[in-house]
């Protein structure tokens, strides 16, 4: 029984997966997620990071379901507007195929020579599908300024 403890924890240790990896993964999909939307735009960027069957829940709104009701929102926005996120935190389930990443976010609006700045959090689903990671559900909501450490 002695020889085998060793043994044991030894094969507990090999077997047990590394969560660091699917964390940094999960993260970067998030951030390239921002990158997207900064380059070529929010629309195209949601287009293609969320499922098709994507639910968005945002303060102050109803849940909107998939593509048809979620992109359309985001032509709202004029070009004197921009959305920039930063993930802080995620986990990857064991399984690797399901994860959640977390931030803040902050939605700029210039008018003429003033830039109003309002700050949030959200919270992001993801699921791996076909080995892609898509969001299948978006939520954030306002914060009352800029988050402590920025």
């Amino acid at each position: 029984m002695k020889i085998f403890i060793p043994f044991l924890t030894l094969f507990m240790a090999l077997g047990t997966p590394t969560y660091a990896s699917d964390k940094e993964e999960i993260m970067a999909v998030d951030q390239a997620f921002n990158d997207m939307a900064a380059r070529v735009g929010n629309r195209a960027a949601f287009a293609h990071y969320l499922a098709v069957d994507a639910v968005k829940l945002d303060g102050g709104a109803h849940p909107r379901y998939g593509h048809s009701a979620i992109l359309p929102t985001l032509d709202e926005l004029s070009p004197n507007v921009s959305l920039t996120w930063t993930p802080r935190d995620g986990k990857v389930a064991a399984s690797g195929d399901l994860g959640f990443t977390w931030g803040t976010y902050v939605l700029r609006r210039v008018d003429g020579d003033e830039a109003r700045l309002s700050y949030g959090k959200y919270t992001t689903i993801w699921e791996k599908r076909g080995g892609v990671w898509k969001a299948t559900l978006d939520m954030g909501n306002p914060s009352p300024g800029p988050y402590p450490t920025d």
